[in-house]
């Protein structure tokens, strides 16, 4: 061949990829290996290896240029392995997210994902990988570094990744249309989106504070409180926590204290009592563990609020504040079909009754124990740690009519409501509901938890429709 004969290169179609693996089915059975319930079908290959040049056009060249994971998922899914095709697009999510979490600033990050005594543990970017990707994902959407909507359909991908992972036996498949819509979805709404704006200006604010050397104006402080109305509950409380942290911290200095001073009141005007209490709860902790210096800072931060009653609280109330928060960590760690029981029995310990589960604490314990008792929606064991289960149940049975309505609110919010699609988590939560039925005093109160049980598809509709919002009226304010 001459230097100047150009190279003839055949062109393969997507359509031969699919055709392909048939060999490796052939080479498996000759190995003796399964085939059922490993590879896709070659109707489903055949779905992606048409679709997805298409999708792939949509996209620049600079953004696939160095995109090795979408390279791994024309791979697994010429092959047929779809869950493989999916995990590595899911791990350049979670990349990704990681990078949010440090535009948006590793200590705030933290500081919303980890509580009680486990915050100490996560110092910098490498602690990412001791979250779980429930938990990234979670906190993400509670700072608002991916939407509500967004949030949901990931949520929904999470559940599905680890449903087929190939790391446990499973008779689920992915077809080919679910995953190129995943692959949307992850492409799209994730790795090509920015954090919003209002996640960017905490970041700045803090920093800003952090760095100052002068005590702020009257004018900064004013430009400040006019923002606080622009800030979300979760971003406000994640600031009053950060706001606390830096400052009953060794490293702060007298002017980052006083500037912190000047702009704690409106902040913890609008902030709720849960979090107030939950700050009250550390500063015991801080006592419990002969902290000094933090519990003198943190006395000195209530005092700047005139929030003293958030300090002397009872044992009770601060043990059950650190047992639901470790309740909710456990929930969301390793193994946590086995290290759940264990918190909720202490947590049972202090409730014998409903008189005995303090008012301050109803919407924290009922948050907490509800997601353990749904679960995540997967199929194994139902999504439910089997010896948790009935303690969780038992809980339910304790509450009184203003618990009944805590865990109707507990259904609003984004945590537990994301999960009402799956029909696994529908099924659990119509038996809490019919828990609470056998309870529940007030007519008005029976007959919204009837309206729920009625419509075991439908819980998100029902909860938003006009009828159940008149009927719950006397007991939510609704806006």
């Amino acid at each position: 061949m001459s230097i100047n004969q150009e190279i003839s290169v055949r062109k393969i179609e997507p359509r031969e990829l699919a055709a392909e693996t048939n060999l490796f089915t052939s080479y498996l059975t000759q190995l003796g290996l399964p085939t059922t319930n490993v590879i896709a079908t070659t109707e489903e290959r055949d779905v992606v290896s048409t679709n997805l040049p298409a999708f792939l056009d949509t996209l620049a060249a600079d953004e696939k240029r160095e995109a090795r994971y979408l390279a791994k998922f024309v791979g697994a899914t010429a092959i047929g392995l779809f869950d493989a095709a999916l995990n590595y697009v899911w791990n350049e999510v979670v990349l990704n997210l990681r990078k949010k979490a440090s535009i948006y600033g590793v200590e705030l990050f933290f500081d919303a994902a980890v509580g009680g005594k486990n915050r100490d543990l996560y110092k910098d970017e490498a602690d990412f990988d001791g979250l779980k990707d429930c938990v990234l994902l979670d906190t993400c959407r509670k700072l608002e570094l991916v939407s509500d909507i967004v949030y949901r359909k990931l949520d929904h991908i999470l559940t599905m990744r680890n449903e087929v992972a190939a790391s446990h036996p499973n008779v689920e498949s992915i077809g080919g249309f679910e995953l190129l819509g995943w692959l949307q979805t992850c492409v799209k709404d994730v790795l090509k989106d920015k954090p919003s704006e209002s996640a960017i200006r905490i970041k700045s604010l803090v920093n800003n504070l952090r760095e100052a050397t002068a005590v702020i104006d009257d004018n900064t402080c004013n430009r400040f409180n006019a923002e606080l109305r622009n800030l979300s509950l979760p971003h406000l409380h994640n600031l009053l926590i950060s706001f606390f942290g830096i400052y009953v911290s060794r490293d702060t200095d007298q002017v980052q204290r006083k500037n912190i001073s000047l702009l704690l009141p409106g902040i913890w005007e609008h902030a709720e009592d849960r979090v107030k209490y939950h700050i009250g709860s550390m500063i015991d902790g801080y006592r419990t563990n002969l902290q000094q210096d933090k519990l003198e800072k943190g006395v000195e931060f209530l005092a700047i609020v005139d929030g003293k009653a958030y300090e002397s609280l009872p044992t009770k109330i601060v043990a059950l504040d650190n047992l639901a928060s470790q309740l909710r960590d456990t929930h969301t760690g390793y193994d946590n079909f086995y290290n759940e029981p264990p918190v909720m029995r202490e947590i049972l310990s202090y409730c014998k009754r409903s008189t005995d589960i303090p008012e301050q604490l109803l919407p924290t314990l009922v948050r907490s124990v509800l997601m353990c008792r749904i679960g995540r929606g997967l199929s194994y064991r139902d999504g439910v740690s089997p010896g948790g289960l009935p303690l969780y149940d038992q809980f339910f049975g304790l509450l009184n009519d203003g618990g009944v309505v805590h865990c109707l609110l507990a259904l609003l919010s984004t945590e537990i409501n994301s999960k009402l699609t799956n029909t696994i988590c529908q099924r659990h939560l119509i038996a809490v509901i019919q828990i609470l039925k056998t309870i529940t005093i007030a007519e008005r109160l029976k007959q919204a938890l009837d309206m729920l049980i009625a419509a075991p598809t439908q819980i998100l509709r029902t909860l938003h429709s006009p009828d159940f919002r008149q009927v719950t009226s006397p007991f939510i304010t609704w806006k």
